[in-house]
């Protein structure tokens, strides 16, 4: 019996010791938030971090300060730092394995190693920003050097190394290849009208028509195809950049009399969210700035003399070309230009738990070979990828720096002038009155008429020959006449009868926006933060017009009449409680799928309803009962539109009666439209449950001003996977009463306070105090000193 009590006595004493281990290592991966931290060369600097986790850094120097950003960045996303500077180096499998080499193949063929090396070398000529570049990893790689390595660092067995110059530019390469649309668009469009002729391009929302909302530019007067890519990049385990919202009012617009700005881009949700929130301040320099991880300079931030943000200006920065095979020689080509020779570029891929993989990526004239890499576009022919990222040199640490440093809306605009990729427009507003927009980035032209959302023919020289355009001709608008400026991914006006081409987003955010403002001579503050969190979307309206006109009510049963009752009452909400936008949503991709599925097969049709040209394609399709498009081209019979309508109503009904049950008024937008901000790591139950942020409901949809997007998919269930990935107002009558919030927290660090401590505020609508007093700073408990 004793001898069993001390079997029981020591499995017990090894469980506690095992817990209190697990309980030891886990507190260990917290990072501190007050205390001492001694980095070489680093003196006399504060760091409070406030109620929402975000760090005010108080230091004599930029570059002190520089160095504690590095540091409390890392600390808190470390993680988030690694992914980002192996997803554009193509070294994702080295460390997530063998499912992701596609994606690093994909990636490494897009020739941006090369590009990277010159923008290093680049840097070089500007010492005072290659300066703050460096203190900035100084403090990073203090942290790597220092202090606990991150649980996803241990669960994968990565060996921690220090961060390089090269590796910010690998995080901007992504960046700028988030907004390259080409990929889904440029051979689908090729697909279809080789496939089934222009007939079938003239429904589809490729160019400019009169439904199209331009974004108003002003200054002082009035002016087979590429397949499954759609699947392969959503392998990607970071969140991918997609749409925007900003408007800057000026004072004759707002009831404070100063000027009021907001802006939330819109961003695949992850946990942890793309961006960190910090606040630096020295004698000569003050900030508060959301950071991209691995980046030193802010890309939204304020202080009391101006703010400035972004959105996705969406121009095409990315052509296909065809070549062709020289007959004889399988290491030349021929182009307009005539015939030239390969160059070879050799690149090894590490593969976790496998053998690594040679790849050679062929370089031409017209940038890099991607068929020969990435089989799935369909050419005997080479076919290359020329992208402005590769083109023209690229400028997004001295131009980040620049805006963050600028003394006038001059300067401010002068800092624009050679960014090159991607494509933004920025916004501005200061305490001087003014306001602007910008859309920067490369653009260029052709000679003659080329359609550059089409596969291009290398051999001619029409298609081959471009000129590059002055920034003074980019689109802008500087202090407009009617007193604000908006950006919602839209079509700019044209520049001296230019219209710039691109893959911009439709009309209904820019409709709701510009109604909201017209609406009242003055907006409040309350005003504009109602105005960012409304999920009223007018556009459909005119859709379900459009779909009535195809139903034969009088075969419909009272059932079916019921709910089409419930449709056509609804106001285009999408609150939790809203039941017109489940049914909307529903018809609507039936709608899709029984109109274009049939012509563009399973792939392409995935390719084409997650695209953009979808979205704008859904406002105009549904208003030509003669499409030719309404047609089932795999049946004998010919189809018309209200064929398709009366099937997808019908289908719409019966599906969702099984997925709700039988009350109509119980399909509550609630139950189909959730969000879960998911971890990278998080395939196993066990750490969905630890790392993900917990699935909830949320409000709004897709193209609602509070754009929580989705795509469709055949169960009827809408997960959000992308929308505000911040949402900011700042007031220039009261600087420091300011607002913003981010979906899930400051912290990438699961069992931090800091994780998911702001997703409750974000979902409701609401919004935290972006703190820039320093005496209510200097409250904090939490203050981390630098000696």
């Amino acid at each position: 019996m004793k001898i069993f009590k001390r079997i029981l006595w020591a499995i017990l004493s090894i469980a506690i010791l095992l817990v209190l281990g697990v309980y030891l290592y886990l507190e260990n991966l917290k990072p501190v938030y007050k205390g001492t931290v001694k980095i070489d060369g680093l003196t006399d600097t504060e760091v409070y971090f406030d109620t929402i986790g975000v760090p005010h850094i108080f230091a004599e120097t930029e570059q002190n300060a520089m160095m504690a950003l590095g540091y409390v960045h890392a600390q808190d996303r470390l993680w988030q730092m690694e992914l980002l500077r192996r997803i554009a180096a193509g070294r994702l499998s080295e460390v997530l394995g063998p499912d992701l080499v596609e994606l690093d193949v994909f990636f490494s063929s897009l020739g941006i190693d090369e590009t990277i090396n010159k923008q290093v070398i680049a840097l070089d000529k500007n010492p005072k920003v290659k300066k703050l570049v460096k203190a900035y990893l100084k403090g990073v790689n203090s942290y790597i050097d220092n202090e606990t390595t991150p649980l996803e660092f241990t669960l994968l067995g990565i060996d921690k190394e220090h961060y390089t110059v090269k590796d910010m530019y690998y995080v901007t390469a992504y960046m700028a290849f988030n907004f390259a649309h080409a990929f889904k668009v440029d051979p689908l469009l090729t697909y279809i009208q080789s496939t089934y002729g222009k007939e079938y391009l003239k429904d589809l929302a490729i160019d400019v028509d009169e439904r199209t909302v331009y974004q108003e530019n002003y200054n002082g007067e009035t002016q087979q195809a590429l397949a499954n890519v759609t699947t392969l990049l959503k392998k990607i385990p970071f969140p991918q950049f997609i749409g925007s919202n900003a408007w800057v009012l000026s004072p004759q617009k707002t009831s404070t009399g100063k000027v009021l700005f907001e802006n939330d881009p819109h961003i695949g949700y992850a946990q942890p969210g793309v961006w960190y929130q910090a606040h630096i301040k020295t004698p000569n320099y003050e900030r508060y700035g959301f950071y991209l991880g691995l980046m030193p300079f802010p890309l939204l931030s304020h202080n009391r003399d101006y703010a400035l943000g972004m959105t996705m200006f969406e121009n095409d920065d990315m052509d296909f070309y065809t070549l062709q095979n020289h007959p004889t020689d399988s290491t030349k080509y021929k182009t307009s230009t005539g015939t030239h020779t390969y160059k070879y570029i050799d690149k090894v891929i590490k593969i976790k738990g496998g053998a690594e993989k040679k790849i050679q990526i062929k370089k031409t004239t017209l940038g890099t070979v991607f068929n020969s890499q990435l089989p799935t576009l369909d050419s005997v022919n080479p076919i290359a990828v020329q992208w402005v990222f590769n083109e023209k040199p690229n400028t997004v640490l001295q131009t980040s720096y620049g805006i963050n440093h600028a003394k006038s809306l001059e300067d401010f605009e002068s800092s624009l002038r050679g960014f090159s990729s991607p494509g933004l427009n920025f916004v501005y507003g200061d305490k001087n009155d003014n306001i602007g927009l910008w859309s920067v980035g490369q653009l260029y032209q052709f000679d003659k008429p080329v359609n550059t959302r089409f596969i291009l023919n290398g051999m001619d020289s029409i298609h081959t020959q471009k000129t590059w355009i002055d920034f003074d001709k980019n689109p802008k608008a500087v202090n407009p006449s009617k007193g604000y400026v908006i950006t919602s991914n839209t079509q700019p006006q044209a520049v001296e009868g230019e219209l710039y081409q691109g893959y911009y987003l439709s009309e209904d955010r820019a409709v709701a926006i510009h109604k909201k403002i017209e609406e009242k001579e003055k907006l409040t503050v309350s005003d504009v933060l109602s105005l960012t969190t409304s999920h009223t979307n007018t556009v459909v309206l005119n859709n379900i017009k459009a779909m009535i006109k195809g139903l034969e009510i009088k075969k419909f049963s009272p059932y079916e009449l019921l709910v089409l009752d419930r449709l056509i009452k609804w106001k285009g909400d999408h609150g939790l409680l809203n039941v017109g936008p489940t049914i909307y949503n529903k018809l609507n991709f039936k709608l899709l799928k029984y109109t274009f599925k049939d012509e563009l097969g399973d792939v392409f049709f995935k390719e084409y309803v997650d695209s953009h040209l979808s979205k704008r394609t859904q406002n105009k399709y549904i208003h030509n009962p003669n499409s030719i498009w309404w047609d089932d081209v795999t049946t004998p019979q010919k189809e018309t539109f209200k064929t398709i309508v009366m099937k997808s109503f019908k289908e719409s009904v019966v599906e969702l009666k099984a997925q709700l049950g039988e009350n109509v008024d119980e399909w509550h937008w609630k139950k189909v439209h959730t969000v879960t901000h998911e971890h990278a790591l998080a395939k196993m139950d066990v750490l969905k449950k630890i790392l993900n942020v917990a699935k909830t409901p949320i409000v709004g949809g897709n193209e609602t001003i509070n754009n929580t997007m989705f795509d469709y998919t055949e169960d009827g269930l809408y997960a959000s996977n992308a929308g505000p990935s911040s949402r900011r107002v700042i007031d220039f009558s009261d600087v420091e009463n300011s607002y913003g919030v981010v979906p899930t927290g400051q912290s990438g660090v699961f069992n931090s306070p800091y994780y998911s401590n702001q997703a409750a505020t974000y979902n409701s609508g609401k919004y935290f105090k972006m703190l820039m007093n320093e005496t209510e700073i200097k409250k904090s408990e939490n203050l981390l000193i630098f000696e």
